[in-house]
């Protein structure tokens, strides 16, 4: 079974990651495995590391990571947050489904509690949160306007901003755990001195509230070479740079940096035999797990294509390649433990000297648990 140790990340200043290419003014509420991936990378070059020794275990046909990383969810006081799977089915009834269906949909995370009611065999049609017309339905909660999705029993370990509104489920439905702010900026001509107001996006956390991900070890005492750091040690150093220093962009603006701890264990049950998997990372499927892993019996997944900026210390700012991955809360097929792979995305060109010098890698290894029982009815109640 998979053992979760949780990283609980808060951000005094707020967080800018950028959510629609080059359009400052969006901002994403989530840290994907990726994103983490090339985040600790990058701050374990800055602190002196040898990157080359870090990223060994994770690339090749013969890789064999050390640990693997979820993406960062919400949490709440000490709820932490899980994405929704792609196929509602696995989590409440086709009459639910007909009935409640838009507002599921707009349900992007759920509940530790609820996930393993799920995991349990349980329907979780009991525990939804009241409709905006109907107070009485179901004995969940919900935050955020019906993004974050959590039982009853959860309330009073949020965080004590909302613990006030506990007793009061619609109150408590409107409380945002972020809001997303758009914060005026001025560039100067360097030339003729004239100034241009441009608008950055960025999310701020309630008290108490930010983003957690959790690393899976399996091998943490490794040596990344000899008589140097072993690979828990080479993070928890990265993760010490990285909490100075930000994440994502506007860093200079103060957005990003953030202070961290570690959260209890989650034990987490491993995917079932010829069963589909649920994701908490996004996927990179090797050339050797298609067309299984998308398109078994039971799969149902959603793909988000990347891109980007290489800032490298070796050249200029350039795009990196373009890559398309499987989101988190997709079900695919796995046939391998870890399935996916790392891939580099420095950009190519025709002539050689415009080569970046080092490879630019992007996370792709799956990091997945057990899936729920599709539920009797209609199959494909799908976001």
């Amino acid at each position: 079974m998979p053992t979760l140790t949780p990283y609980l990340l808060t951000f005094p200043g707020g967080l800018h990651l950028g959510a629609q290419g080059i359009n400052l003014e969006e901002a994403a509420a989530h840290i994907p495995s990726d994103t983490l991936f090339a985040a600790l990378v990058d701050a374990w070059r800055r602190a002196g590391g040898d990157v080359d020794a870090l990223t060994a275990p994770f690339v090749g046909d013969r890789a064999d990571p050390p640990f693997l990383l979820t993406s960062a969810f919400p949490f709440c006081g000490e709820v932490r947050f899980y994405p929704m799977p792609v196929d509602l089915m696995r989590l409440v009834s086709a009459q639910t489904v007909r009935k409640r269906g838009k507002e599921i949909k707009g349900v992007r995370y759920l509940s530790e509690g609820l996930l393993r009611r799920a995991l349990e065999g349980e329907s979780l049609d009991a525990h939804l949160f009241p409709g905006a017309g109907d107070a009485e339905a179901g004995a969940g909660l919900c935050l955020q306007g019906g993004a974050l999705w959590l039982s009853a029993e959860e309330a009073p370990l949020l965080a004590a901003g909302f613990r006030r509104a506990e007793g009061r489920r619609h109150a408590l439905r409107s409380l945002p755990v972020w809001a997303s702010e758009r914060t005026p900026r001025v560039t100067v001509d360097r030339v003729s001195a004239s100034s241009t107001i441009y608008h950055a996006g960025r999310v701020r956390f309630a008290e108490g509230c930010g983003l957690w991900f959790g690393v899976a070890w399996r091998r943490p005492d490794d040596l990344l070479t000899s008589g140097g750091p072993t690979f828990r040690v080479a993070c928890a150093r990265a993760l010490r740079v990285l909490q100075e220093d930000g994440l994502g962009g506007e860093r200079s603006a103060g957005y990003g940096a953030f202070t961290w701890r570690e959260g209890a264990t989650a034990t987490l049950p491993d995917p079932l035999p010829d069963q589909p998997a649920w994701l908490l990372s996004r996927y990179h499927p090797r050339a050797d797990e298609l067309p299984e892993a998308l398109a078994g019996e039971g799969a149902a997944y959603a793909l988000t294509m990347i891109g980007g900026w290489v800032h490298s210390p070796d050249g200029g700012d350039q795009r990196r390649r373009r890559l398309l991955l499987v989101g988190e809360g997709s079900l695919i097929r796995a046939t391998s433990a870890p399935a996916g792979d790392v891939v580099d995305v420095r950009p190519r060109y025709r002539h050689a000297a415009g080569d970046l010098p080092h490879p630019v890698y992007r996370y792709g290894l799956a990091l997945a648990i057990q899936s729920p029982a599709a539920r009797s009815g209609k199959e494909g109640a799908r976001v």
